[in-house]
Order: C-alpha cells, then structure tokens, then sequence
C-alpha cells in the first residue's frame, strides 16, 4: 500500500460517509495510537460506518489495497486498546452497530450488535421487565458485549462463559458477503435462537478470536433472573491457595456453586481500594514491600486470598449451597466466610457512617468496591472497577477513566489451566518470581470457569508518566515476554492475547495448525486487509 493508494482511499470513504464518520486529526490520530502499554503501530484514519455502510468500506480498501483494523468499542485495556497490530492501518470503529432484537422473554434469547454495550444490554433487559441478567464484566459498563464474547472473555455469574452462551453469530466477510451460522443461515427456522450446532460444518469457532470476518452480532442466551441470590465473600489470612481451589472446585462438581468464583490475592484487592502508598513511591521502592502490604492489609482487612462468588436458586438451594459453604471454610484457620443479601448490602449502605467509626475503615471507599461487586454479580455493570488499574498512579481521575489517556500502565496476561489447586500454586510461584524480580507487585486472579478448567489473570500495572526516570514501558515488556516463556514452560498456556504476541505464541504452535489457519485466512480474506496480525500470524 502506497501513500497515494491510502490518498485514493481516503478520498472514497470521505464522499461515501459523513464528515464525523471519517475522524483524521492528529489529535484523535495519537489518541487510537495510544494504549496502556508500548506500541509502535501508526494509524492513518478511523471509520465509524453505519451497518448498510460497512461492505462498501471494505471494498474501498480492497480496490486499494488498504488494511483495516477493526474494532467494537476500542476498550480493551491491557490487550492492546484499539490500536492495530500492524502499521499503517485505517481502523473500522463498529461502535455505531446499536441494535438489539428477537429477544425471547421466555427462552432467554437476544440478539446484539457489535457496538451494544455492557450497561445498554443491562438497562435493555431491566426495561423489558427484568426477566432475565446479563453476565458482565468487571471492565466499564461501556465495553462491548460482542467485543468481550469474541474474545472469549468470561464473567461471574452461572453463565460466565460467554462463548458457551452463543447461539449463532452473524458475520460480514472480506467481500462484503454476509453470513449467519448455525440455524440462523436457513428462513424463519424456529430453533435457531435455542440450538447452537446447526447443521454440518459449524462455523462459529472460526470467527472467535480471528481476523477471517467481522462479528456483526451475536445471539445470546440469557441467564433467568433466579428467585433468590446471595453473594458470598472468603477471606483467609493463611496461604491456603491449593485448599481453596480444591474446596471450590469440589462444590462445583457438586451442583452447590454454579457461579465462577474468583479467588485473588492482597494485589488485586488493594488496588481497587487505594492508590500505592506515595511515601513509598517517592523513595522509589519497588514492588510493595512486604511490612507496607501487611499493614495495607491490615487497614483494610484484605486476606492473603479473597474469593468472591454467589449463589443463585431457589430458597431451598440457597440454604443447600450456603451449608456446604460453611461447611468447607470450618476446615480452614483464620479464615472468615460472609454473605451478602441485597437488604444487607442496603443496610450497610444506610449505617456506613456508624461502621466506619466502629470498624475504623473508610466503609464509603469499601462500598465503592463492594456494591459493584454485588451488582455485576446480578448482571448490572460498573466502572468502578476501573479505579484499580491506578493502583501506580499518584491520583484517581475525577470522574471519566480515560486509561490511556491517563497514562495508566497495564498488560494483562491470562493462562488457563487444570481446576487443580497444585496447578494453581506453580502458576501463583512464577507469577511471584518473576513480577517481583522486575520490580511489580505480583497481582493475580483465579476464576474457575467450570469443574474442569481454571483461568489466571495476571496484572503487570505501572504508570507510564512517572518521572522516577525508570523505564517502566521497557520493564514491562520485558517482564511479560519472561513470564510467558516462564509459564509455557511448565505447560500454562494463554486463553488470550494482547495484540504484541501472536508472532510470539505462533513459535509455540505445529506448523501444520499454522499452515492451516494462513489457509483458512487466504480463502476468506485473499487480499489480507482484515486485522492483517491478530490471532493468526503475519507469515
């Protein structure tokens, strides 16, 4: 692609869209360049086309040979934001795809544009009755919903694997063709919002975590408001992590827990309280050290481990899951087990002012954490929880997280393994070893997906503005290229990547499954125009 070839682009997307749906200025050019780590790739222009304008877009860029990177919202944080995994490319912002529609009150079924929101869906499905709860996420309640699906992003509720959720896709080729899969590519058939394999060949997978097309929609299913919920809170002083794994586990082979819980250590639960202590930052003491985190954790009564879920059912299931709760942290020594109801939850709201001066916590910074929490438990998302990726940085903004522009610094970095509690342990000591040895503080969350398989998130978090004059964009990149080889070396491979590493996870892959996928993406995408880069490897 030339420098005239882009011109000759340019000038056919400006006389096909509007004036505001072809943004060029410099100002909102370095914006899309910039995310919450270093990157080096240049935009040239962002689209923001209307739905019935998107495959003339594409045809423009395939007359010119011009690569495109799209995008839903372009908030994924710590992956990359929405900046493109190769340079000079035009990005296609999806957020103007709004619709949502076929939604089956009595099957729990909707259907929802790329550009659709946590927090649209949310107040969609309160307006239409409060039927049934979306699972969300704890990023902003203006992430999109397809975005997160489609990277196999998960939640907390019983249907927090959202890929398991999906029920036909609906998805627009290089070629400006569309397709619909499962059931949803025959008329008016009646099963296609409730049967997900279809007939033949099923598709989907293709299109998750892929640059062979773009998602358009997706069906969903939606959990059924239960009739009771009760979220419960685990917090041990003691380093318990294989026991927690397996007691948790346990109970979901057992039917007790349908929730994912989440089972994160003091890093992870600090930041959403506080901001890194500045005593400390001016002297330059880096990661936290142990004495400042004790007292943190005192202050707070933050436990070693700190595990949130919720149980949902039935009265008489509640009572059944809530026992079998109790009954597993009786095993455990300085460990304390709480539930929290909705009239709890408003109790502590209504007397937080007499809780923080008999507990001697700022119970207002506590809710700030703990409401959200319980509310994207029911479906209802937040940007509260936002607030801790500032963990290194001096101040919290006032109102808007604006992570990149802020100078937030985060990569993320997430493995899947075995729901085994000694899996957990080897993945927790590499986590420690390495963060810490590069001067991070050590954050990790386990989610356990289901009976079989449990995630770790891993946080590196810093300030990219800090004028400690250490480089802290360098150290962690560093850091994340040495945790992965670290990790993959015990066997714990990434669910997802941020947009720096599919060149580096394809070394790891047989070379006839990457011979594959190059085939798969000439036949759908001959001229490579699409996200040329992510998730299938430049060759």
């Amino acid at each position: 692609m030339t420098c005239s070839q882009f011109n000759a682009a340019l000038a056919a997307w400006q006389q096909l869209l509007a004036a505001e749906q072809v943004v060029i200025d410099t100002p909102s050019i370095r914006k899309a360049e910039t995310a919450t780590f270093a990157t080096t790739s240049s935009v040239l222009a962002v689209l923001y086309p209307e739905r019935d304008q998107l495959a003339a877009c594409l045809n423009i860029a395939k007359q010119y040979k011009q690569q495109l990177y799209t995008i839903s919202s372009g908030k994924n944080w710590g992956y990359g934001s929405q900046v493109p995994v190769s340079s000079d490319s035009v990005i296609v912002n999806l957020s103007r795809l709004k619709r949502i529609t076929n939604y089956d009150k009595k099957q729990g079924v909707v259907t929802v544009e790329a550009g659709v929101t946590q927090a649209e869906l949310a107040q969609f499905l309160l307006e239409q009755g409060d039927k049934h709860w979306m699972d969300c996420t704890g990023s902003s309640a203006s992430c999109s919903v397809v975005g997160n699906t489609v990277e196999r992003g998960f939640g907390h509720t019983a249907y927090g694997e959202h890929v398991k959720y999906v029920c036909g896709i609906e998805v627009m080729l290089a070629s400006g063709q569309v397709i619909k899969t499962g059931l949803h590519r025959f008329n008016d058939a009646k099963a296609a919002g409730v049967y997900q394999a279809g007939i033949g060949p099923a598709l989907d997978g293709l299109f998750f975590q892929s640059n062979l097309g773009i998602v358009l929609s997706i069906t969903l299913w939606l959990m059924p408001k239960p009739e009771c919920f009760l979220a419960f809170y685990i917090s041990t002083e003691q380093d318990i992590l294989e026991q927690l794994v397996e007691s948790l586990c346990q109970l979901k082979r057992q039917g007790y827990l349908t929730s994912l819980p989440h089972i994160a250590n003091a890093f992870r639960v600090l930041p959403g309280l506080q901001q890194f202590p500045a005593d400390v930052a001016a002297k330059q003491i880096y990661p936290l050290p142990e004495q400042e985190l004790s007292r943190l954790k005192n202050q707070w009564q933050v436990g070693r481990w700190n595990v949130s879920g919720a149980l949902y059912g039935t009265k008489g299931q509640i009572k059944l899951a809530k026992a079998a709760l109790k009954t597993h942290c009786r095993r455990f020594k300085k460990t304390q087990l709480n539930f929290i109801s909705d009239t709890l939850l408003s109790l502590i709201e209504k007397y937080q002012w007499l809780l923080s001066k008999l507990l001697r916590r700022d119970m207002a910074r506590v809710l700030a954490v703990l409401k959200p929490v319980h509310m994207m438990m029911q479906g209802k998302p937040s940007d509260n929880f936002l607030a801790s990726a500032y963990w290194r940085m001096p101040t919290l903004p006032d109102n808007d997280f604006k992570l990149d522009q802020d100078g937030v610094g985060l990569i993320w970095c997430a493995v899947v393994a075995p729901a085994d509690g000694q899996c957990a342990r080897n993945i927790e000591t590499i986590v420690s070893r390495v963060l810490t040895s590069f001067g991070f503080e050590a954050g990790i969350t386990f989610t356990l997906l289901n009976e079989r398989c449990l995630d770790a998130v891993i946080s590196i978090g810093f300030n990219r503005q800090s004028n400690d004059g250490i480089d802290w964009d360098s150290k962690a990149l560093a850091c994340r290229r040495q945790l992965y080889e670290q990790l993959l070396k015990e066997g714990f491979f990434p669910y997802r990547l941020d947009i720096n590493m599919t060149q580096f996870m394809s070394e790891y892959s047989s070379l006839e499954y990457e011979n594959v996928l190059q085939l798969l993406k000439n036949t759908f995408d001959t001229d490579n125009i699409l996200s040329p880069g992510r998730y299938i490897a430049t060759q």
